[in-house]
Protein backbone atom coordinates (compact mmCIF):
# COMPACT_ATOMS: atom_id res chain seq x y z
CA UNK A 1 0.00 0.00 0.00
CA UNK A 2 1.45 3.31 -0.78
CA UNK A 3 1.44 6.12 1.67
CA UNK A 4 3.04 8.48 -0.17
CA UNK A 5 1.09 11.77 -1.47
CA UNK A 6 -0.47 11.94 -5.00
CA UNK A 7 1.31 14.78 -7.60
CA UNK A 8 -2.32 16.47 -6.88
CA UNK A 9 -2.15 16.39 -3.12
CA UNK A 10 1.62 17.74 -3.31
CA UNK A 11 0.67 20.29 -5.74
CA UNK A 12 -2.63 21.68 -3.26
CA UNK A 13 0.49 21.57 -0.07
CA UNK A 14 2.44 23.21 -1.85
CA UNK A 15 0.70 25.95 -3.32
CA UNK A 16 -1.25 26.40 0.48
CA UNK A 17 2.56 26.77 1.72
CA UNK A 18 3.20 29.70 -1.00
CA UNK A 19 -0.11 31.30 -0.53
CA UNK A 20 0.22 31.61 3.49
CA UNK A 21 3.55 32.31 3.66
CA UNK A 22 3.55 35.19 0.88
CA UNK A 23 0.36 36.58 1.62
CA UNK A 24 -0.98 36.07 5.33
CA UNK A 25 2.12 37.05 7.31
CA UNK A 26 1.74 40.51 7.77
CA UNK A 27 1.13 43.26 10.48
CA UNK A 28 0.92 39.87 13.00
CA UNK A 29 2.72 41.56 15.91
CA UNK A 30 0.29 44.65 15.63
CA UNK A 31 -2.83 42.57 15.33
CA UNK A 32 -1.97 40.37 18.11
CA UNK A 33 -0.80 43.15 20.93
CA UNK A 34 -4.01 45.09 19.66
CA UNK A 35 -6.60 42.30 19.14
CA UNK A 36 -7.59 42.71 15.51
CA UNK A 37 -8.75 40.14 14.01
CA UNK A 38 -7.66 40.41 10.22
CA UNK A 39 -10.67 40.17 7.78
CA UNK A 40 -8.31 41.00 4.84
CA UNK A 41 -6.45 37.89 5.45
CA UNK A 42 -10.06 35.94 6.19
CA UNK A 43 -11.15 37.05 2.31
CA UNK A 44 -8.09 35.94 1.04
CA UNK A 45 -8.40 32.35 2.55
CA UNK A 46 -11.68 32.16 1.09
CA UNK A 47 -10.71 33.42 -2.39
CA UNK A 48 -8.15 30.63 -2.06
CA UNK A 49 -10.16 28.08 -1.20
CA UNK A 50 -9.50 27.41 2.54
CA UNK A 51 -12.67 27.37 4.06
CA UNK A 52 -14.13 25.19 1.96
CA UNK A 53 -11.62 22.55 1.40
CA UNK A 54 -13.80 19.47 2.99
CA UNK A 55 -16.92 21.08 1.25
CA UNK A 56 -18.36 19.23 -1.84
CA UNK A 57 -17.65 21.45 -5.23
CA UNK A 58 -21.73 21.90 -5.89
CA UNK A 59 -21.75 24.33 -2.53
CA UNK A 60 -18.95 25.99 -3.68
CA UNK A 61 -16.30 24.15 -1.76
CA UNK A 62 -13.59 22.40 -2.79
CA UNK A 63 -14.56 18.60 -2.47
CA UNK A 64 -11.60 17.52 -0.59
CA UNK A 65 -11.45 14.77 1.62
CA UNK A 66 -10.62 14.54 5.07
CA UNK A 67 -6.94 13.52 5.38
CA UNK A 68 -6.19 16.02 2.65
CA UNK A 69 -8.14 18.73 3.97
CA UNK A 70 -6.36 18.40 7.82
CA UNK A 71 -3.13 18.23 5.82
CA UNK A 72 -3.78 21.22 3.82
CA UNK A 73 -4.44 22.62 7.27
CA UNK A 74 -1.70 21.65 8.93
CA UNK A 75 0.31 23.45 5.90
CA UNK A 76 -1.24 26.22 6.11
CA UNK A 77 -0.40 26.43 10.32
CA UNK A 78 3.13 25.44 9.05
CA UNK A 79 3.42 28.61 7.03
CA UNK A 80 1.08 31.37 8.46
CA UNK A 81 2.05 33.18 11.19
CA UNK A 82 -1.14 34.35 12.69
CA UNK A 83 -2.37 31.48 15.48
CA UNK A 84 -5.66 33.43 15.74
CA UNK A 85 -6.64 33.84 12.03
CA UNK A 86 -5.81 29.38 11.79
CA UNK A 87 -7.94 29.40 15.30
CA UNK A 88 -11.05 31.13 13.74
CA UNK A 89 -10.64 29.46 10.14
CA UNK A 90 -11.12 26.27 12.13
CA UNK A 91 -13.60 27.24 14.46
CA UNK A 92 -15.39 28.28 11.28
CA UNK A 93 -14.52 25.19 9.43
CA UNK A 94 -15.51 22.20 12.27
CA UNK A 95 -17.69 23.72 14.48
CA UNK A 96 -20.09 25.86 11.63
CA UNK A 97 -19.51 24.23 8.49
CA UNK A 98 -19.09 20.69 8.63
CA UNK A 99 -22.04 20.39 10.58
CA UNK A 100 -24.04 22.14 8.13
CA UNK A 101 -22.64 19.90 5.10
CA UNK A 102 -23.68 16.82 7.22
CA UNK A 103 -26.88 18.14 8.88
CA UNK A 104 -28.39 20.53 7.20
CA UNK A 105 -31.07 20.74 4.17
CA UNK A 106 -30.66 21.57 0.96
CA UNK A 107 -31.88 25.10 0.86
CA UNK A 108 -29.76 25.65 4.19
CA UNK A 109 -26.82 24.32 2.61
CA UNK A 110 -27.56 26.35 -1.07
CA UNK A 111 -28.15 29.31 1.55
CA UNK A 112 -25.13 29.52 3.62
CA UNK A 113 -22.35 27.30 1.88
CA UNK A 114 -21.25 29.26 -0.51
CA UNK A 115 -20.31 32.22 1.36
CA UNK A 116 -18.90 30.41 4.37
CA UNK A 117 -17.09 28.64 1.36
CA UNK A 118 -15.34 32.14 -0.23
CA UNK A 119 -14.85 34.78 2.75
CA UNK A 120 -17.67 36.51 2.79
CA UNK A 121 -19.59 34.81 5.48
CA UNK A 122 -18.24 33.95 9.04
CA UNK A 123 -19.50 30.98 11.31
CA UNK A 124 -19.11 30.05 14.76
CA UNK A 125 -20.67 27.91 17.20
CA UNK A 126 -22.47 28.83 20.41
CA UNK A 127 -22.50 26.00 22.84
CA UNK A 128 -20.28 26.42 26.12
CA UNK A 129 -22.54 28.15 28.98
CA UNK A 130 -21.25 29.91 32.07
CA UNK A 131 -22.43 27.42 34.35
CA UNK A 132 -21.73 24.26 32.14
CA UNK A 133 -18.58 24.99 29.99
CA UNK A 134 -18.98 22.50 26.63
CA UNK A 135 -20.89 20.29 28.25
CA UNK A 136 -23.90 19.36 25.80
CA UNK A 137 -25.78 17.79 28.05
CA UNK A 138 -26.62 20.16 30.62
CA UNK A 139 -27.32 23.32 28.73
CA UNK A 140 -29.70 25.73 29.80
CA UNK A 141 -30.38 27.86 27.00
CA UNK A 142 -34.13 26.51 25.61
CA UNK A 143 -35.60 26.69 22.34
CA UNK A 144 -39.66 26.70 22.49
CA UNK A 145 -41.06 26.33 19.55
CA UNK A 146 -44.16 28.63 18.80
CA UNK A 147 -45.70 28.77 15.55
CA UNK A 148 -43.75 28.68 12.33
CA UNK A 149 -40.69 29.79 14.93
CA UNK A 150 -38.61 28.62 17.65
CA UNK A 151 -37.46 30.96 20.65
CA UNK A 152 -34.28 31.36 21.70
CA UNK A 153 -33.35 32.40 25.96
CA UNK A 154 -30.15 31.76 27.78
CA UNK A 155 -26.77 32.73 27.24
CA UNK A 156 -23.10 31.53 25.75
CA UNK A 157 -19.82 32.37 26.81
CA UNK A 158 -16.21 31.56 25.14
CA UNK A 159 -17.79 31.99 21.69
CA UNK A 160 -15.17 31.92 18.93
CA UNK A 161 -15.55 34.47 16.33
CA UNK A 162 -18.77 36.01 18.00
CA UNK A 163 -17.89 39.51 17.71
CA UNK A 164 -17.70 38.81 13.55
CA UNK A 165 -19.61 35.99 12.78
CA UNK A 166 -22.29 36.45 10.19
CA UNK A 167 -23.75 32.84 11.12
CA UNK A 168 -23.98 31.04 14.72
CA UNK A 169 -24.50 27.06 15.13
CA UNK A 170 -26.82 27.47 18.61
CA UNK A 171 -27.30 24.79 21.13
CA UNK A 172 -30.40 24.62 23.42
CA UNK A 173 -32.90 22.50 24.82
CA UNK A 174 -36.13 21.66 23.30
CA UNK A 175 -37.39 19.24 26.00
CA UNK A 176 -35.35 19.04 29.38
CA UNK A 177 -37.21 15.80 30.42
CA UNK A 178 -35.64 14.32 26.95
CA UNK A 179 -31.74 14.65 28.83
CA UNK A 180 -29.23 14.10 25.22
CA UNK A 181 -32.10 13.78 23.03
CA UNK A 182 -34.01 16.68 23.61
CA UNK A 183 -30.80 18.98 22.18
CA UNK A 184 -31.56 20.82 18.81
CA UNK A 185 -29.11 23.04 16.98
CA UNK A 186 -29.99 26.18 15.19
CA UNK A 187 -28.63 28.40 12.36
CA UNK A 188 -29.01 31.99 13.75
CA UNK A 189 -27.66 34.82 11.82
CA UNK A 190 -26.53 38.15 13.06
CA UNK A 191 -28.52 40.73 14.06
CA UNK A 192 -31.13 38.32 14.72
CA UNK A 193 -34.15 40.13 17.10
CA UNK A 194 -33.19 39.07 20.63
CA UNK A 195 -29.42 38.07 20.14
CA UNK A 196 -26.95 40.57 21.21
CA UNK A 197 -23.28 39.76 21.28
CA UNK A 198 -22.54 41.14 24.64
CA UNK A 199 -18.94 41.91 24.82
CA UNK A 200 -15.31 40.81 23.50
CA UNK A 201 -13.24 38.53 25.97
CA UNK A 202 -9.51 39.31 26.64
CA UNK A 203 -7.14 36.53 26.32
CA UNK A 204 -3.43 35.78 26.67
CA UNK A 205 -3.12 34.06 23.50
CA UNK A 206 -4.27 34.01 19.73
CA UNK A 207 -5.90 37.40 20.39
CA UNK A 208 -6.62 37.81 16.95
CA UNK A 209 -9.37 35.41 16.93
CA UNK A 210 -11.83 37.18 19.00
CA UNK A 211 -13.90 35.44 21.30
CA UNK A 212 -17.63 36.69 22.91
CA UNK A 213 -20.17 36.58 25.19
CA UNK A 214 -23.82 36.15 23.19
CA UNK A 215 -27.06 36.30 24.70
CA UNK A 216 -30.40 35.23 23.57
CA UNK A 217 -33.54 37.05 25.18
CA UNK A 218 -37.02 36.30 23.75
CA UNK A 219 -34.54 35.54 20.00
CA UNK A 220 -36.72 34.05 17.33
CA UNK A 221 -35.15 31.68 14.63
CA UNK A 222 -37.17 30.98 11.80
CA UNK A 223 -38.05 27.22 12.05
CA UNK A 224 -36.31 26.59 8.47
CA UNK A 225 -33.33 27.31 10.66
CA UNK A 226 -33.58 23.95 12.49
CA UNK A 227 -30.32 21.98 11.63
CA UNK A 228 -31.12 19.02 11.23
CA UNK A 229 -33.91 17.84 13.86
CA UNK A 230 -35.17 18.08 17.79
CA UNK A 231 -32.92 15.84 19.16
CA UNK A 232 -30.19 16.07 17.00
CA UNK A 233 -28.11 18.55 18.24
CA UNK A 234 -26.08 15.98 20.65
CA UNK A 235 -25.09 14.33 17.33
CA UNK A 236 -22.58 16.50 15.98
CA UNK A 237 -20.52 17.54 18.63
CA UNK A 238 -18.74 20.08 18.44
CA UNK A 239 -16.45 18.26 16.11
CA UNK A 240 -14.46 21.47 16.94
CA UNK A 241 -12.18 19.59 19.26
CA UNK A 242 -10.22 18.13 16.42
CA UNK A 243 -9.49 22.36 14.83
CA UNK A 244 -6.77 22.09 18.13
CA UNK A 245 -5.36 18.55 16.82
CA UNK A 246 -3.05 19.89 13.34
CA UNK A 247 -2.65 23.72 14.70
CA UNK A 248 0.18 22.12 17.63
CA UNK A 249 1.64 20.30 14.78
CA UNK A 250 2.35 22.92 12.88
CA UNK A 251 3.90 25.16 15.45
CA UNK A 252 5.97 22.21 16.67
CA UNK A 253 7.32 20.98 13.27
CA UNK A 254 8.28 25.31 12.57
CA UNK A 255 9.81 25.03 15.76
CA UNK A 256 11.32 21.68 15.38
CA UNK A 257 12.59 23.11 11.95
CA UNK A 258 13.72 26.44 13.62
CA UNK A 259 15.88 24.41 16.71
CA UNK A 260 17.51 22.04 14.23
CA UNK A 261 18.92 24.74 11.63
CA UNK A 262 19.97 27.41 14.39
CA UNK A 263 21.97 24.14 15.97
CA UNK A 264 23.36 23.60 12.46
CA UNK A 265 24.61 27.28 12.22
CA UNK A 266 25.78 27.21 15.52
CA UNK A 267 27.85 24.08 15.79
Amino acid sequence: MDFAWSDQQRELLDAVGRFASQQLNYNVIENDRDGVFNHDAWKKCGSFGIQGLPVPTEYGGLGMDPLTTVAALERLGYACKDNGLLFSINAHLWTAVTPLVYNGSEAQKKKYLPGLCNGTLIGGNAMSEPNSGSDAFSLTTTAIKKGSKYILNGSKIFVTNGPVADLLVVFATTDKTRGPDGIAAFLVEKDSPGMNVARKLEKMGVRTSPMAEVFFENCEVPEENLLGKEGGGAWPPPSGRCKDCWRPASVMRTSANKAASRSANTS
